[in-house]
Order: structure tokens, then sequence, then C-alpha cells
């Protein structure tokens, strides 16, 4: 072709160009619920626009009156005695929950604003100063609670203020480490999860709090094996150094097992190879535990195990004496619709052994990257499994913790921008806290709304990780503060304002409910 015809060409391609910049849709045209086709604006050619991110000084000035732990007392009193306590808990009372802190609060939320859905856990916390009991708060959650990050700080508080101490509860083997203690074991054992699982004929569904069990030998379908080959495994416990001193205090251990044809021996261990305990878990088709209590917290524990067969071992928990154990569940891949998957009866059954008197549910992350116009499925799948839960005990209370916020690259590639869906999976979740009667707490609006996420990643020092999805360890404790200080002011006012008339109203209904 001609020099000239070539360039009439170009000229004519890029008028036609310049042309539907004018009159493209600025917002593109779509094509189903995830095609959308864009195209550049006239202005968007000569201008760019810049991302603009939400302003979180406010949530960063926030989080210097949150100061909360007084760390420097907590770290280095390790669990407080009696008069140590006292003076904790003052701090937390009066000097945290503060005019000015109360103004800044993003407040916990209830269905019909009727608060006394958390009455029974408040009871129960106001108790402890009177019983030497222990209850369990359940934090599960998404891969935005792994590695205790989130959780940690929520223990280390309330443990200070309500009393217990150590870790809690922890899986034989997980898919990440925990920050709590430091976890080693054989390679023969084996995890089984019910997250995303289709056949349970080889498992059936029985998976315990976590989920997830774990075994040193394979499951056999029929008991009756004729196998008498001896298998060992083992699992090594030492403090970690990266935990709060109360958290590696502990002088109770137990370990919940079931599903065992055949006794298996345990022996625990001290690091010089010294027998200190030698037990068996005899065969138990049910749900069992075995518990050991020792003078002082154990520096080195050293679990070996032998048997023909393994049983599904659900988890330990590792816990002082009485007070708050929260333990941190978190369950990657997950959106909080796994529960009834499983074997409720059993669950109810730990839930009941274990004396649990909250769960905190924060799932969300793995519900944002399919992006939809409508989430009333997820609603209403998220709603039946809180619903089951909650039917496993009449008193037990559920705090739903909403979906953070995410960010995506924006479609000019000129920084980031928030889900579009970020806020409909938010809804859906309150919309389904508020139906089975649970509270609800807005991660979202707490860390700044719409762009927020962002403003995390870039913030010096950073508060996220750069998939603009989970927060890291800093970022984690400003989140864990804010929603600690939203759950005291809601316990606080429970003490000034209702606590009486509750007691009077429980009193009622038990001489109601007592037969004659």
């Amino acid at each position: 072709m001609k020099p000239d015809k070539i360039l009439l060409f170009l000229v004519w391609v890029l008028g036609l160009l310049l042309f539907l910049t004018t009159v493209f849709p600025e917002k593109g045209v779509v094509l189903g619920e995830r095609i959308r086709f864009k195209f550049p604006t006239f202005k968007s050619l000569f201008e760019r626009n810049k991302a603009e991110y939400a302003d979180i000084s406010n949530v960063l000035k926030v989080d210097t009156l949150l100061s909360l732990a007084k760390e420097d007392t907590l770290d280095n009193s390790g669990i407080p005695g009696a008069d140590n306590m006292a003076k904790v808990n003052d701090y937390h009372y009066d000097t945290l929950l503060t005019d000015e802190l109360r103004a800044k609060l993003h407040r916990i939320q209830y269905p019909k604003n009727n608060r006394m859905v958390l009455y029974p856990f408040f009871r129960e916390l106001y108790l402890l100063k009177e019983q030497k009991k222990r209850i369990r708060i359940f934090h599960y959650g998404d891969s935005q609670l792994e590695g205790d990050r989130i959780t940690s700080f929520l223990r280390v508080n309330l443990q200070a203020r309500f009393g217990g101490s150590g870790p809690g509860m922890i899986a034989i083997n997980d898919l990440t480490p925990t920050s709590s203690i430091n976890r080693e074991h054989s390679s023969n054992w084996k995890r089984f999860t019910i997250l995303g699982r289709k056949d349970t004929s080889a498992t059936g569904n029985v998976f315990g709090p976590m989920l997830s069990f774990s075994r040193f030998s394979s499951i056999m379908k029929d008991s009756v094996s004729g196998n008498d080959n001896i298998s060992e495994a083992w699992v090594k416990l030492t403090p970690s150094g990266m935990a709060y001193p109360s958290t590696r205090e502990f002088t109770n251990v137990n370990i919940y097992y079931a599903n065992n044809d055949k006794a298996v021996s345990i022996q625990i261990m001290d690091k010089d190879g010294n027998e200190v305990v030698n037990d068996s878990m005899f065969p138990e088709k049910y749900l069992n535990k075995l518990s050991w209590q020792f003078d002082d917290t154990p520096d080195f524990l050293y679990f070996k195990f032998s048997g023909t067969e393994s049983p599904d071992i659900y988890c330990m928990t590792l816990d002082g004496e009485g007070g708050v154990a929260v333990d941190n569940i978190p369950m990657r891949g997950s959106s909080g619709v796994d529960f009834t998957k499983t074997n409720m009866k059993i669950l109810s059954q730990f839930f009941d052994i274990m004396n649990v008197k909250l769960l905190i549910m924060e799932f969300g992350v793995n519900v944002a990257p399919n992006v939809l116009s409508d989430y009333t499925f997820y609603e209403n799948w998220f709603y039946r499994n809180l619903s089951a839960l909650k039917k496993l005990d009449p008193e037990l209370c559920i705090i739903v913790i909403g979906i953070s916020d995410m960010s995506r690259k924006r479609a000019d590639g000129d920084g980031y921008e928030t889900f579009p869906n970020i806020e409909k999976i938010r809804d859906a979740q309150k919309n389904a806290a508020f139906r089975a009667g649970c509270a609800f707490w807005d991660t979202y609006a707490a860390m700044g709304g719409e762009n927020s996420m962002p403003s995390w990643v870039f913030a010096d020092p950073p508060l996220a990780s750069k998939d603009f999805t989970h927060f890291n360890a800093a970022g984690a404790k400003i989140i864990a503060k804010m929603f600690y200080n939203a759950l005291i002011a809601e316990y606080d006012d429970y003490l000034r304002y209702n606590r009486l008339e509750d007691f009077k109203q429980t009193i009622q209904k038990s001489k109601v409910d007592t037969p004659r």
C-alpha cells in the first residue's frame, strides 16, 4: 500500500476511537452479571483519575485512646494475682472507657435494638468473680484469624479482667502455626476437615468444635480390621516467644477424642525425657476426654501416642484455673456456612462439656471475590448456620463480626478500589445475624468504610498485607482493640443499668420453669 493510504487509514482509526470516547457509556456496557465492557472517556485520556482512599487518621487516633492492655504491665506481670488483678480491672474500667472513648466507639448492634441478646454471656462474666469455674469463647473465622492474630489480643485482655490464662484450644496439626504456642508433630498425623468435603462415607460427619480432627493411622471402615501393627506418633509443645505471658501460663491439659475400637497408650515426657504421665485412651465410640493437671506450667510437653488404631482426636485445650478461655479457630476457605454439615448433636455435647457461652463469627473474605448483584442466597445460608448453632443452647450468645474492606486493582490500573459487593455482603451478614437473634459488629465501618483498606496497607507502618485483604499483626491488634472496647462498653452498660433487672427476670423465669 502507498504511504498516504496507510496514513489515511491510521487517521480514520484514531478518529473512530476518539469518537467512541465521547459516546461510550462511562460505566461501560454490561453483558450478564460478570462481564462489563469499558472504554476510556475523552477526559480520562488527558486527565488521570487519581485514586482517593479513605482518611483513617481518626481510626488511628482512636487506637491511641484504645491503648488498652497497658501492655507493659501485662507483658511483665504474667498472670495477675489478686492484688494485681484489681489494678488491671481498675485500669480497664476507669481509664479505658472514658466519655471521649465511648463517643468514638463503633458500637455493637442488636436485632430491634434488643441488648438482652448478650445478657446471658454478660451474666456469666459477672458471676466469674464469685464462682471458680471456666467459661469458653469460641472465635470462629476464616484466614483473617490465622496465627491467632486477632484472637490473642481479645484473650489477653478478657483474661486480665475476668481471670484465666493459657492459649486455649489447639489442633494436633493445622494448616498454619499459631503465635500462642510452638507445636511440632510427627509426619504421620493426617488432618480431616469438613470444609469442601462431599464424601463422608469414610469419616461420617462428626468433626468436633474445630470442624476437623486428626489421626495417626488411616480410617478403617470395618472396625474388625485384624491389624496388629503398632503405630506411633508424637506431638511436642514448647512456649512461644510471640505469646503474651499470661497466654504462656497453663496447668490444665485436656485431649478430646472418640471413635477408637482399640486402646491407645499415651505418655507425656519432659525435656529431659522423663515420663511425667502414663495413661491410656480406652476404646470409646463417643466423645471422651483425658485430663491432666500440673502444679506449674510445663515448659516442655512431649506426647507420645502408641496403638494399632488411632482415635479421632478433635483438639487439645491448655488452660489455667477458672476465668475465661478464648479459643482461636481459623477455618481457611470458609464463609461461615459449614457448621450444618457436622453432627450438631455431638457439637452440642462439646459445647456443654466445655461450657461454651459465646461464639464470635468472623467471616466474609471468601465471599467477596465472586462479585454478584444479590447476596440473598448467602444471607439465607449464613442464617441457617447461625440458627442451628443457637439451637444448641438457648443461653448461647453469638456476635457476628462483619466483613472488612477488601480492595482490587482499578480498571484504569491507577490504584485500588473497594470490591463493589462488600457492603452487600456486610448487609447480608447483618440481616442473617438479626434474623437469628445474634449481635453484629461492623468491621467495614469501624476501619473507615469504602476504600479504607489501601489506607491500612499504605500506612506507616503498614497495617495490612499487600493482598489488600488481610490485616497484618499491627492492624489485627487495632481491630481487636476496637472490638474489645465495643464489647466491654456493652458489658459495663449491663453492669450499670441492667444487671439487677436481668437477675430478677432470671430468678422469676427459673421459678416459672421449675416443675412442681
